[in-house]
C-alpha cells in the first residue's frame, strides 16, 4: 500500500549473533549486502509447545560454504549464538523473536535447498533435565502458589535466570492468594512442573521468546470471579513505534475488511469429560456444578443430551463423581484454592469454538501473539465477539509476510466472554467508523494500515535497536 507517495511494505530482518543475514556484511567469499536467508517462518502456540522457526538458506555454492562456516567449530562456531528474527514496518511496530539453531534439512538434486530449523532458548532451559522434586509446607497455613513457582525454579537450578517466569496481573493476584500444602513430581522437567502448578490455579503456562525467552502464566479470559475481568490493551494504539508488545498482557485487534484474506468460524462440541486443554495432559477434569454460567451456551444437541444422560446427570452410584480430598492433581495438594474448579472449567470451555484467519501482515497486526484477543463485529455492528488467539504463524515469502491465526471461544455467539473489554472495543470501532451506519472501507484501510505514534506505550529493546541501526541503510 502507498501513503503520501511512499510504499508501505513489511520487512524481515535476521541476525545470527552479530551478523546480518538479511543484508550480509561481507566475508567468506559471499556477496556483500546480499540476502543469505529467505522464507523466514515463526510459529507460536498458546500452550503445549514452545516457539519454533525455520528459514531457507542460500543454496548456491558460496551460500552453502558460508553455512558450513557458521556451524563448523573450526569456522565461525555460531551454533550456540542467538538467532534474532524481526518482523516490522519502517516507522511502525515490530516483533522480535530470539531463537537458537536446532537442526537443518538439506535437499540435493534439481531442487536444491537448505532449511535451518530453530527453537526457543526455553527448550534448553525448561526441558533439558529430568528431576524428582518435593515441596511440603505447614498443613495449617500452606504456601502461596507464587512461592511454589519460585521454589520450583530454584529446585531446577534456574533461579539465576532473570525474567524466566512472568505473570499476567490477574494470574499473579490469584497466585498470591491460592494456598498449596504439598507439590511432588517424579521424572519431570521444569516445563512440566510449571505447567502443572499453573493448572492447579486454573491458569496456563505460555512459552514465548519476544525479546527473550520466558514462561508467562496466563489466566482464563472468560472467568468473572469475584472481581473485575481482565483489561485488554488496544493493539492499534497502545504499542508505539519500534516498541514490542508485553508478553504478559493481552492486546485486542478488530477484525474486518482490509484485515483478512479469509476467515472461518467453526465449533466442535466435546463431552464434558474430555479436556480441551493440552498442558499438562495428566490433569483430571473437575465435575461441572449446577451453578455454572451458561449464558454463552447454545441449546444442547442430541449428542450432548445423550452424553449428559450417561455422565454428569447419571443417578448416584457407589463411586462418587469428581475429585477427592481437595486434590485436583496427582502431584499437588491444595490447602485453599476455592476458585480453581471454576477457572479450570473456564479454560476448558474457551476451546469449544474455533476461528481461523489468513491474512497479510498489515501494520496493525504486527506483534499479534497467542492470548491476544480478536474482536469480530457483526455486520450491523449491534454486537462484537471476542476470540482468544491460540496460535500465530508469521511467514515471509519474497516481499510479502503472511499471518495465520487460530483463535477459540466458548460456544454461542453475540455475547462477549469479557463484556467490559468488548464494550471498549465496540465503542472504539464506532468512533473510528469501522462499524455502524457511518462505517466505510476507507476507515478500515486507515485502521489496518495506519502507523502508530511514538507516544504510544510498549516494551522497548534499545540493545537490539542499536544493533539493527548498523545495517538500516541497506533497507531504507
Amino acid at each position: 500500500m502507498a501513503t503520501s507517495g511512499f510504499l508501505i511494505s513489511p520487512r524481515v530482518r535476521v541476525f545470527w549473533g552479530d551478523v546480518n543475514l538479511s543484508s550480509y556484511s561481507g566475508g567468506q567469499k559471499f556477496p556483500k549486502d546480499s540476502p543469505v536467508v529467505y522464507d523466514v517462518q515463526v510459529d507460536l502456540q498458546a500452550e503445549g509447545e514452545g516457539p519454533t522457526a525455520e528459514m531457507k538458506w542460500d543454496p548456491t555454492g558460496p551460500g552453502f560454504a558460508l553455512y558450513e562456516w557458521f556451524i563448523n567449530p573450526g569456522g565461525g562456531n555460531y551454533m550456540r549464538k542467538t538467532i534474532t528474527i524481526e518482523y516490522f514496518y519502517p516507522g511502525g511496530k515490530k516483533i522480535v523473536f530470539e531463537f537458537v539453531w536446532s537442526g537443518q534439512s538439506i535437499n540435493y538434486g534439481n531442487d536444491m535447498s537448505v532449511t535451518v530449523k530453530m527453537v526457543s532458548q526455553l527448550s534448553g532451559l525448561i526441558n533439558a533435565n529430568l528431576r524428582n522434586t518435593a515441596q511440603a509446607y505447614d498443613e495449617e497455613s500452606g504456601a502461596a502458589a507464587l512461592d511454589v513457582y519460585k521454589k520450583a525454579q530454584k529446585q531446577f537450578g534456574l533461579d539465576g535466570v532473570d525474567g524466566l517466569l512472568k505473570f499476567n496481573e490477574t494470574s499473579l493476584a490469584y497466585a498470591q492468594k491460592a494456598k498449596i500444602t504439598a507439590a511432588y513430581g517424579n521424572d519431570w522437567t521444569f516445563g512440566n512442573n510449571v505447567g502443572n502448578i499453573a493448572k492447579q490455579t486454573g491458569d496456563m503456562a505460555f512459552g514465548i521468546n519476544i525479546g527473550g525467552a520466558s514462561i508467562v502464566i496466563m489466566p482464563p479470559f472468560s472467568y468473572k470471579g469475584s472481581g473485575a475481568q481482565e483489561t485488554v490493551l488496544n493493539g492499534a494504539t497502545d504499542v508505539g513505534q519500534g516498541a514490542l508488545p508485553d508478553p504478559a498482557k493481552r492486546y485486542g485487534y478488530v477484525v474486518g475488511p482490509s484485515i483478512y484474506n479469509s476467515i472461518t468460524r467453526t465449533f466442535n462440541w466435546k463431552p464434558p469429560q474430555q479436556d480441551n486443554t493440552k498442558n499438562p495432559g495428566t490433569q483430571p477434569l473437575t465435575q461441572k456444578t449446577d451453578t455454572a454460567d451458561t449464558t454463552l451456551q447454545t441449546p444442547p444437541t442430541p449428542a450432548q443430551t445423550a452424553a449428559a444422560n450417561t455422565s454428569t446427570a447419571a443417578a448416584p452410584t457407589s463411586s462418587p463423581l469428581g475429585t477427592a480430598n481437595n486434590r485436583s492433581s496427582p502431584n499437588v495438594l491444595n490447602k485453599k484454592n476455592p476458585e480453581a474448579q471454576a477457572r479450570q472449567d473456564a479454560l476448558n470451555d474457551e476451546k469449544a469454538s474455533e476461528l481461523t484467519m489468513d491474512t497479510m501482515m498489515v501494520p496493525v497486526l504486527v506483534g499479534i501473539k497467542p492470548h491476544d484477543i480478536l474482536y469480530v463485529p457483526s455486520l450491523t455492528g449491534d454486537y462484537i465477539e471476542d476470540w482468544i488467539v491460540q496460535s500465530v504463524g508469521y511467514a515471509q515469502s519474497n516481499g510479502d509476510v503472511k499471518v495465520k491465526i487460530r483463535a477459540t471461544r466458548v460456544l454461542g455467539s453475540g455475547v462477549p466472554m469479557n463484556e467490559s473489554a468488548a464494550n471498549v472495543f465496540k465503542t472504539f470501532s464506532q468512533t473510528k467508523r469501522l462499524i455502524g451506519a457511518n462505517a466505510t472501507l476507507e476507515a478500515w484501510d486507515s485502521y489496518a494500515w495506519g502507523l502508530p505514534s511514538s507516544s504510544a506505550t510498549g516494551t522497548t529493546n534499545p540493545t537490539l535497536d542499536e544493533q539493527y541501526l548498523k545495517s538500516a541503510e541497506a533497507f531504507d
